[in-house]
């Protein structure tokens, strides 16, 4: 199965639309939101996102952020968490948003794979057998200009910029 995770949307109906996009063009199983992808100034905007995240319901899972508001978070026909554990390809893969739990705090029972948002920074990287990931911001970048996600596959974990190009990857 393949997954994509991408974070931090902020209201941007235009990211989410890039967004699907790359799920279509990967030909991913499962998009993975990892928080803030709702704007707490237009709900216009947090209508459209909400309809459009509905309209994949079966294939989305968004995650709670720090600037996702309630409101929001009832305009969707699915649940939202603030953590969860997904099983991908044989590995325990941990995904929050980050305000809580992140790669300097990690929760005592996390997977092999902890992927997180909120920083806006994108990270890979190996440290002590863990795989430490962050797809950064699509729409608001911190540290780069580079607006990247993550993709896992059954063989690998690569962080991509939103046109395709690789700058990291990890084999299993």
């Amino acid at each position: 199965m393949k997954y994509v995770f991408v974070s931090d949307i902020h209201g941007s109906v235009e990211g989410l639309r890039k967004v699907i996009d790359i799920y279509k063009k990967e030909n991913v199983d499962k998009l993975v939101i990892l928080g803030d992808t709702a704007s707490s100034m237009n709900a216009e905007d947090n209508r459209e996102l909400a309809q459009m995240l509905n309209g994949m319901k079966n294939n989305v899972e968004v995650i709670r952020g720090n600037c996702d508001t309630i409101s929001f978070e009832e305009m969707l026909d699915f649940e939202m968490y603030d953590m969860d554990i997904l099983y991908i390809n044989g590995k325990f893969v941990t995904i929050t948003h980050g305000h809580y739990y992140n790669a300097y705090n990690l929760p005592e029972n996390h997977g092999e794979i902890f992927i997180q948002g909120h920083t806006h920074i994108p990270m890979l990287a190996k440290q002590n057998g863990l795989i430490l990931a962050n797809p950064g911001s699509i729409t608001r970048p911190r540290g780069t200009d580079l607006r990247c996600y993550i993709l896992i596959d059954e063989s690998k974990i690569c962080l991509k910029t939103l046109d395709g190009k690789t700058i990291k990857e990890l084999t299993f």
